[in-house]
């Protein structure tokens, strides 16, 4: 079998992206008023991420000689085009004609082809995984079993979710969706966001939170790299003190020995990884016991090739993970729960609770998070058929 075509695909979905704490659009770069707190203002203007106003990704297919196509998907929530670029120009050429089958000789190769002129992580690694992910695609297809199945079997037939983000803009509004997730939808974890107002306002609205959650489902925080060593480690004991299970990306990425200071300090756990594209920038972090949950993406990583190697190292260090999804399309998530399933060491998965116009419409049998819990595909391969005419709705020229 010969690897005869690859192809990007840039998305776009038509539904606006309401920006909330570490998340800015382009067309809206308003920053909030300056505190008279005595601290940094760290969080007020360098920690900002640029998002798009609709939701974006790249997927990739693989086009093979023995009519066997796989679908994968470059995380990209910026710039899509630019996912679509790397696969087409750098990335496709060094594969036509190899065996896709040979899925780890061809991660080398792919990391290979831009490593010594730095480009070992963002855009590169991204565009990676998308091609990595339909590689196992691939190779399910053509011997009947599930991705997970190839991985060694499945250490968890159903797999845990967080229902990720609290719409609202006050906090009651915030209690009462925060509860119907609960109440309505079976989830046992919650995660807010924080970052972009004021200590005082953030902690109470986490307060309100954790009360009307109470003993009924974890309550998890993300602050998306808001705040100095100093104001997180101030913001952890006091949400330590609320039951947060775990804070997630209280500082900078390259603060590694701020990261290590939190999580030695708190004994809430302290979540970061999103930001790391190697099995190298996570040996780092492990070695250096700054991180007590990873919280890698498989669309970002290298896919499920390197996300596997990942999730082994941090077995080593015995350190959990849980799958970072974000805005991903269903192919995202499929691919999460694939690598989760077959790691021993997996906590929970992102489950978004917006509505994403990239999301199961797209697919001929949807993903499904019932009770708190997603269904794992069990299909050949990822487990999943796009529906043509929705793909070509949301295409970008």
């Amino acid at each position: 079998m010969k690897i005869t075509q690859i192809e990007a695909i840039p998305l776009r979905g038509v539904r606006d992206y309401v920006a909330s704490a570490g998340l800015q659009t382009p067309e809206s770069e308003t920053i909030p008023p300056p505190t008279r707190a005595l601290t940094s203002d760290y969080g007020e203007r360098r920690h900002v991420c640029a998002y798009p106003r609709g939701y974006q990704s790249t997927l990739v297919r693989v086009h093979t000689d023995a009519g066997i196509t796989g679908i994968g998907e470059a995380h990209a929530p910026l710039a899509p085009q630019v996912s679509a670029a790397i696969v087409e120009h750098v990335l496709a050429p060094a594969l036509i004609g190899e065996d896709p089958r040979a899925i780890d000789v061809l991660w080398e190769k792919m990391y290979s082809t831009m490593r010594l002129r730095g480009h070992s992580t963002g855009w590169q690694t991204e565009a990676m995984s998308g091609v990595d992910i339909a590689l196992w695609d691939i190779l399910g297809k053509a011997v009947g079993l599930p991705v997970y199945m190839l991985l060694g079997g499945a250490h968890h037939t159903r797999l845990k979710a967080y229902a990720s983000g609290v719409p609202g803009t006050t906090s009651a509004e915030q209690v009462a969706h925060a509860r119907r997730f609960v109440e309505e939808r079976g989830f046992s974890a919650v995660k807010m966001s924080i970052g972009r107002q004021d200590l005082e306002v953030e902690i109470a609205a986490v307060a309100a939170v954790a009360e009307a959650l109470g003993d009924e489902a974890h309550l998890l925080v993300d602050a998306h790299g808001a705040y100095d060593a100093t104001t997180a480690l101030n913001l952890g004991r006091q949400l330590q003190a609320l039951g947060v299970y775990w804070l997630e990306d209280p500082l900078a990425p390259e603060d590694h020995s701020g990261y290590k200071m939190l999580s030695d300090v708190l004994d809430m756990a302290i979540a970061a990884g999103e930001t790391e594209c190697n099995r190298y920038q996570f040996r780092d972090r492990l070695a250096a016991r700054a991180v007590d949950i990873l919280l890698p993406d498989v669309c970002r990583a290298g896919g499920i090739t390197e996300g596997r190697k990942i999730a082994m190292l941090a077995d080593c260090y015995q350190t959990p993970w849980a799958a970072h999804v974000s805005m991903g399309t269903p192919v995202h998530i499929a691919a999460a729960l694939h690598l989760g399933a077959a790691t021993p060491n997996f906590l929970i998965c992102e489950c978004p609770t917006h509505q994403n116009p990239l999301g199961n419409n797209l697919l001929q049998t949807p993903i499904l998070c019932r009770d708190g819990f997603f269904e794992l595909p069990q299909g050949p391969g990822l487990g999943i058929e796009l529906i043509e005419d929705e793909l070509n709705r949301v295409r970008l020229a």
